[in-house]
């Protein structure tokens, strides 16, 4: 198991994402930058504190998967956050992504939601991939 948006759980990601037929299907007109942040439960606006992930999709690829520093996010088209109990759910299949935008449980940081409708079925196979990494929660952030 990795933890949760580290350098090793990064690598696991990038690899099930290029993977993914479906993702390089639904996924053939994106390019950009994509972070995967998780926040405290108790400051989810403060991307100073944000643990994440960077992804450099292109076209049904992930040229780039790391764990994210504060240029990636400051510079990332989109910025997806969430408490680290919101990401347990995400992964484990009890939260869809879509909805968890629509309530606010999921935050888009950065990026429009216009802008990224139309990758909507890119960003669910995202996350699908992201579910078939064996993820454990780093110490000390709530598991929910």
């Amino acid at each position: 198991m990795a933890e949760l948006f580290g350098d090793e759980w990064a690598r696991s990601f990038r690899e099930e994402i290029d993977a993914s037929e479906g993702y390089a299907r639904a996924a053939a007109g994106w390019e950009g930058a994509m972070v995967l942040a998780m926040v405290t439960d108790e400051a989810v606006e403060a991307l100073a504190a944000a643990r994440g992930v960077y992804l450099d999709l292109w076209h049904g690829v992930c040229r780039a998967a790391r764990t994210a520093s504060r240029e990636d996010l400051d510079g990332a088209s989109f910025v997806v956050t969430a408490a680290a109990a919101v990401w347990k759910e995400v992964l484990e299949g009890r939260l869809e992504p879509l909805f968890g935008v629509m309530s606010g449980k999921l935050k888009l940081a950065r990026g429009s939601f216009p802008r990224l409708l139309p990758y909507v079925t890119a960003a669910k196979e995202l996350l699908a991939a992201a579910r078939r990494v064996p993820t454990e929660f780093p110490e000390g952030w709530p598991a929910g």
